[in-house]
């Protein structure tokens, strides 16, 4: 793994209107100006879509864009091997989660959008992890394999077999 600095990007596909504004993001992106399509957007396009393979970070986008809808998040190594779920190209990624002990609660806190509440309804059984896969994602088997192993083996077999409970509060 290479130490070098990559990114997530994120568009906040609810207030991203590409109808309502004149595609700021990519017109000033400088990686555009070279001819690659680091940012793909149009009037008729429903959300703005960013490369974060090409995307080199600048910021200029996040300062342009009128709904401010975008996020580039600076990340210190590539942490692929570890995701556990992601909704979408450009949406956020739950790296790892937290390991429930029996007996004990499980409190999760943080800002708005950290993964708190996905984090949760993978471990309720709510919602099947992809582990980043979203355009394939993997099966029950993968998913086992996956965590085949770990502290999360146990809990997951249980929850599959349903021999546990889970309890969910959201305040």
């Amino acid at each position: 793994m290479t130490d070098r600095l990559t990114r997530i990007a994120i568009v906040n596909s609810d207030h991203c209107k590409p109808k309502k504004c004149r595609q700021e993001c990519k017109k000033s992106c400088p990686v555009v100006k070279t001819g690659k399509l680091s940012i793909e957007v149009t009037s008729a396009s429903k959300i703005a879509f960013i490369s974060e393979e090409l995307c080199i970070g600048c910021g200029i986008c996040v300062k342009k864009c009128p709904f401010e809808v975008i996020q580039i998040i600076h990340l210190p190594k590539d942490l692929e091997k570890d995701t556990t779920h992601r909704y979408g190209p450009n949406t956020f990624k739950l790296h790892r989660l937290p390991i429930p002990r029996p007996g004990q609660v499980l409190g999760l806190f943080g800002t708005n959008g950290t993964g708190k509440s996905t984090a949760l309804k993978v471990l309720a059984g709510k919602l099947k992890p992809n582990l980043g896969r979203f355009e394939n994602p993997p099966d029950r088997q993968e998913i086992w394999t996956y965590f085949f192993g770990s502290e999360l083996q146990n809990y997951f077999t249980r929850i599959l077999e349903d021999n546990l409970k889970v309890h969910t509060v959201q305040s």
